[in-house]
C-alpha cells in the first residue's frame, strides 16, 4: 500500500486513476528536472513495465510524445512497445515495454565483441531498419543509429529512441541526430532518403569493429562493407538495407545464426501442476502463428494433453497443431519442424533427450517456501545443453528467488490456461515474443 500511495502522490492528479489501477511501482529509476522514470509491474499480467513522466513545459515534451505515438503503431519484436499514454495538468505519462539489458556502447566499454556477435548484431539491427523502411506508404527513416540507441539483452538487440524518426517524403529541415554517425546530407539539412540510415549502419559497424576481436579475413570483408555504406554520395552506397543484409550473409557463409533451423525446445516443471502443459502448448501455438512448422510432443506419462483435449481442441490457436505421444515422437525422425516437448515434472530419471534439447525451459514457482525446490531443480538440470528458468507468477518475482537465479537465464511468465489469449492481448503476446527470442527462435 505504501508503494501505491507514493505512486499516486508522484503521479499527482488527472491520469493517475487508470495507471494506479493497472500498475504497481517497483522502483524509481531516474529523476531529472523535466522527467521521471519508474519501473512498475502490471498487476494482472505480472510483467514489468517502464513508466516515463515528462513535464509538459519541457522543450523535449512534444518530441517524446510524437515518438510514443509513432511507436504505438509499430509491431516488431526488436522495438519496445508502447502500451498506454496518460496525462494530467503537468505531465504526460508513457507506459512502455521493459527490456532488461545494456546499451551497445556500455557493453563495448566493458569488453571486446566477438566476430560472431558483430555479424549477428549488425544483421539484427539492419533487419529492424529494413522493417522501418518497408512500412506501408513510403516507409520510415530512423535517422539516429548509434551505440547508445542499441540495447543488448543476451543474444538479442533492440532499437530505442525514435525521436529523430520521420517519413521519407517529409520536407528537409532541422533534424535531431548524432553528428559522428549522420551522413553529410543530414548534417547539411538536405532532404533525406533511406540511404541516410545505410550510412549510419556503416558507422555503427565501424564502431563495433573498433571494439571487437575479428580475424584478418573477416576484418577486411567487413571494412569493405563499412566503406560501401559510408560513401559520401548517396548513389555510391548500398541500394537498400536488404542489399546490405545480403552482403552480411555472404560474409558469414555457413553460419546458422540467420537460418530458421528447426529447434528442439524442452519444457519441464519443478513440481506437479505448475502449468507446464499449458505453457508448452501456448508456446507451440505462438510459434505456429509465426509461420513456423511446429509439433507438440507429450514426453511424459501423465496424459495431461488427452485429459484436457476436449476443451483445447476447439481453440483456434491450436487448430492444425500436430500432437504426438512420446512413443510416436521417438519413432519418427522429425527434421523439418520445431519440436516442443512436454516432459512434465523434472526428476532424476529424465531421458537424455531432455538434456540434449537446444534449450530446456524449466517452470518454477514464485513463493519463498519453494526455494529448496528451486535449488534441487537447478541441480537436476545442470546437465542441460542450455537452460532457461520460467518463473510462474502470482505476483512480482520474489526478491530472494531472483537472487537465487542471478547467475541463470530466467524470465517471468504469467500462468496461461487459454492459448487463444496470446492473440487477443498485446502485452501477453510480448511475453511470448521474449520467450521465443530467449529460446533462439529468429523472428
Amino acid at each position: 500500500m505504501l508503494y501505491l500511495y507514493w505512486f499516486l502522490m508522484e503521479l499527482r492528479k488527472g491520469g493517475t486513476t487508470a495507471n494506479a489501477a493497472k500498475y504497481a511501482i517497483v522502483s524509481l529509476l531516474s529523476r531529472h528536472p523535466d522527467s521521471t522514470v519508474w519501473l512498475a509491474t502490471h498487476k494482472t499480467l505480472h510483467v514489468e513495465r517502464i513508466i516515463k513522466g515528462i513535464r509538459k513545459t519541457s522543450t523535449f515534451h512534444d518530441r517524446l510524445v510524437k515518438e510514443a505515438h509513432l511507436l504505438k503503431n509499430l509491431n516488431n519484436p526488436h522495438i519496445p512497445k508502447i502500451y498506454d499514454l496518460e496525462e494530467d495538468d503537468e505531465y504526460t505519462y508513457i507506459i512502455e515495454e521493459y527490456i532488461a539489458g545494456e546499451s551497445l556502447k556500455s557493453l563495448c566499454n566493458r569488453r571486446l565483441l566477438s566476430e560472431k556477435e558483430i555479424i549477428h548484431f549488425i544483421f539484427l539491427i539492419s533487419s529492424i531498419i529494413d522493417y522501418l523502411h518497408t512500412l506501408p506508404g513510403n516507409g520510415l527513416l530512423y535517422l539516429d543509429i548509434k551505440p547508445e540507441n542499441v540495447l543488448i539483452s543476451g543474444d538479442n538487440c533492440y532499437l530505442v529512441d525514435f525521436g529523430s524518426a520521420q517519413n521519407e517524403d517529409d520536407e528537409a529541415g532541422f533534424i535531431f541526430g548524432t553528428r559522428s554517425y549522420a551522413p553529410p546530407e543530414q548534417i547539411n539539412g538536405e532532404k533525406l532518403s533511406k540511404k541516410a540510415d545505410i550510412y549510419a549502419l556503416g558507422m555503427l559497424l565501424k564502431f563495433m569493429l573498433s571494439h571487437g576481436s575479428v580475424t584478418r579475413k573477416k576484418e577486411a570483408q567487413l571494412q569493405a562493407v563499412v566503406r560501401k555504406c559510408t560513401g559520401r554520395t548517396v548513389w555510391s552506397r548500398f541500394s537498400s538495407v536488404r542489399a546490405l543484409m545480403t552482403k552480411i550473409k555472404e560474409i558469414d557463409k555457413g553460419s546458422s545464426s540467420f537460418v530458421k533451423k528447426p529447434l528442439k525446445i524442452a519444457f519441464a516443471g519443478a513440481a506437479p501442476n505448475t502449468g507446464v502443459t499449458y505453457i508448452a502448448l501456448t508456446f507451440a501455438a505462438y510459434l505456429k502463428s509465426l509461420g513456423r512448422k511446429c509439433v507438440y510432443a507429450e514426453m511424459n506419462n501423465s496424459e495431461a494433453w488427452y485429459s484436457i483435449s476436449p476443451r483445447i481442441n476447439e481453440l483456434r490457436a491450436l487448430a492444425g497443431l500436430e500432437v504426438l505421444s512420446r512413443k510416436f515422437c521417438e519413432n519418427r525422425d522429425i527434421t523439418d519442424a520445431d519440436i516442443i516437448s512436454d516432459y512434465g515434472r523434472l526428476s532424476e530419471a529424465m531421458p537424455e533427450s531432455f538434456y540434449d534439447a537446444d534449450i530446456s525451459c524449466i517452470l518454477i514457482g514464485n513463493r519463498i517456501w519453494e526455494t529448496d525446490e528451486i535449488k534441487q531443480t537447478r541441480a537436476l538440470s545442470k546437465k542441460c545443453n542450455k537452460r532457461l528458468f520460467l518463473v510462474n507468477l502470482t505476483g512480482t518475482v520474489d526478491r530472494d528467488i531472483a537472487e537465487m537465479l542471478n547467475t541463470e537465464a530466467f524470465m517471468a511468465i504469467p500462468y496461461i490456461n487459454n492459448p487463444d489469449e496470446i492473440f487477443k492481448d498485446a502485452e501477453l503476446k510480448t511475453v511470448f515474443q521474449e520467450l521465443a527470442l530467449k529460446t533462439g527462435v529468429m523472428i
